[in-house]
C-alpha cells in the first residue's frame, strides 16, 4: 500500500509537471518574439560564499562580473531591460532566482559562477545547459552548485521534493530539458566561443548538467563557470579588473549575437577594448610594462650569473687539471681570513683566477696560474698595486702547498 502510495503521488507530480511545462511554452508561444529582457545571476552570495580561493570568494567575483556585464548592456543594448538576481552580496534562494526571470518573461538567463577542484592544476571555462548528467565530472560540477538548497527553509516544497544527492532526480531534468534546449546550447555555443577568443582562459566546451537554478527558467538559460577560482594563476585573473571586463565584454558579445539571431536583425558588435574603460585599460598596461620589465631584469641576473658560474667552473676546471697532475703551479697569495668570502667579492676586483684554499684554521686567497716562480713574481707587483701590500708567491703540487725547497727538490728529480 507505501508504494503505491508513493507511485500515485510520484505519477501526480509528473503530471503537474508536465501541464506545467506545457502552458509555459504556450505563453511563450503567445508572446512577441522579441528580445528585449535578460536576468543576470550572480551565482551564491551572503552567507554562501560558494568555492573559496587563496585570496578570493566566488560570490564577490561573479558579482562584480555581473554587474559590469549588465553595465555593458544597458549602454550599448538600449532596447533590452537587465535585471538581476542580486547587486549586493546577499543570499538568493536558487528558487527565487528563475522566479525572477519567470515574472518577468525574460528571453535569456544566465547565471555566472566561478568552478573550483581539490586538484590545483584545471582551469578554463565552461558553459552548462539544462540536461541530464552522464559524465562524473559534470555531476560533481552541479552538485557543487545545487549543495545551497540544503540550507534553505522548506527545500522540499519549493524544489518540489527535490533531493541534489537522489539519483531519481533526472527524471525532473529530463521534463524539463527539451523545453528551451536548442536556444540554451546555442547560446552556450556563443559564449565559449567568445570566451577563447578574448581572454587567456582555455576552453572546456559546452556541457550539460542537472543544476537547480536552471531547472524551472521558462526561457533559454545557461550557467557559465568562468573559470577555476582553486587556480592561482586563473584566481589571479578572475580577481582583476582587466579580467572581470574582457569576461563581460565576451559574454556581451554573445548577447549580441544571440539578439541578432533571434530578432533577425543586424547589430555593430563593440570591440572588447572599446568596451573597458580606458582608465582599466592604461592601468593593465602599465602592469604589462612594469611585469615585462621585471621580467628581462630577472632574466638578465640569471644570465649574468650564469655566465659567472660558467666562468668559475671553467677556472676551476683548468685549476683542478693542473693541480691534480705531477706539475708545479705558483700562485700569488694575497689575503687571510678566518671568515670565508666569495671569489667573486668586489675587494678582489682586477685580480685574475682568484682561488682560495684552507690551511691552518685560515681561508687563503690567491690570485694567478703560473707554472715558473719568476712568472709568479712579475705578477706579485700588479697584486701590490691592486693594494694587497703583503702579497707573496706561494707554490703547489698535486693541489697541496708545499715549500720553494721542496719545489726545488720534485724540479731536481724531473730533471
Amino acid at each position: 500500500m507505501v508504494k503505491q502510495t508513493s507511485f500515485i503521488s510520484v505519477f501526480f507530480l509528473l503530471l503537474c509537471l508536465c501541464g506545467g511545462i506545457y502552458a509555459t511554452m504556450a505563453q511563450q508561444a503567445n508572446t512577441q518574439n522579441k528580445f528585449d529582457k535578460l536576468v543576470i545571476d550572480a551565482g551564491h552570495g551572503g552567507d554562501k560564499p560558494g568555492a573559496v580561493g587563496l585570496l578570493s570568494k566566488e560570490k564577490d567575483i561573479t558579482l562584480a562580473v555581473s554587474l559590469k556585464l549588465g553595465k555593458m548592456i544597458t549602454e550599448h543594448l538600449k532596447d533590452v531591460e537587465v535585471y538581476y538576481t542580486r547587486v549586493i552580496d546577499k543570499d538568493v534562494e536558487l528558487y527565487k532566482r528563475s522566479q525572477i526571470a519567470n515574472k518577468i518573461s525574460a528571453d535569456l538567463f544566465i547565471s555566472i559562477h566561478c568552478n573550483s577542484s581539490a586538484n590545483k592544476n584545471p582551469k578554463g571555462s565552461e558553459t552548462f545547459a539544462l540536461g541530464l548528467t552522464k559524465a562524473a565530472q559534470n555531476l560533481e560540477v552541479a552538485k557543487k552548485e545545487n549543495k545551497d538548497i540544503l540550507s534553505e527553509a522548506n527545500y522540499e516544497e519549493n524544489y518540489d521534493g527535490f533531493d541534489p544527492n537522489a539519483p531519481e532526480n533526472d527524471i525532473l531534468f529530463s521534463l524539463y530539458q527539451n523545453a528551451y534546449m536548442e536556444g540554451s546550447l546555442w547560446f552556450a555555443d556563443k559564449v565559449q566561443k567568445q570566451l577563447t577568443v578574448n581572454t587567456p582562459v582555455s576552453n572546456r566546451g559546452v556541457k550539460q548538467a542537472n543544476f537547480v537554478v536552471l531547472l524551472k527558467s521558462a526561457m533559454p538559460s545557461v550557467l557559465v563557470e568562468i573559470g577555476f577560482i582553486s587556480n592561482k594563476e586563473e584566481e589571479k585573473y578572475l580577481m582583476s579588473e582587466i579580467g572581470q571586463y574582457e569576461i563581460a565584454a565576451s559574454i556581451f558579445r554573445a548577447i549580441c549575437e544571440y539578439k541578432m539571431h533571434k530578432d533577425n536583425v543586424k547589430i555593430a558588435i563593440p570591440s572588447v577594448a572599446s568596451l573597458i574603460p580606458k582608465d582599466v585599460l592604461d592601468k593593465q598596461q602599465q602592469i604589462e610594462e612594469a611585469e615585462k620589465l621585471a621580467k628581462a631584469k630577472e632574466e638578465e641576473r640569471i644570465k649574468k650569473e650564469n655566465l659567472e658560474r660558467a666562468a668559475q667552473q671553467q677556472r676551476d676546471s683548468v685549476m683542478n687539471a693542473q693541480t691534480s697532475g705531477s706539475e708545479l703551479i705558483y700562485r700569488v697569495q694575497f689575503a687571510s681570513m678566518k671568515t670565508k668570502v666569495s671569489t667573486s667579492d668586489a675587494r678582489f676586483s682586477g685580480l685574475e683566477d682568484v682561488w682560495l684554499y684552507e690551511f691552518d684554521g685560515y681561508w687563503k686567497y690567491c690570485a694567478g696560474l703560473f707554472a715558473t716562480q719568476k712568472e709568479a713574481s712579475n705578477y706579485v707587483q700588479k697584486v701590490r698595486g691592486l693594494g694587497h701590500k703583503d702579497a707573496f708567491v706561494v707554490v703547489f703540487h698535486n693541489g697541496k702547498r708545499i715549500s720553494f725547497e721542496q719545489a726545488r727538490e720534485f724540479e731536481s728529480k724531473k730533471n
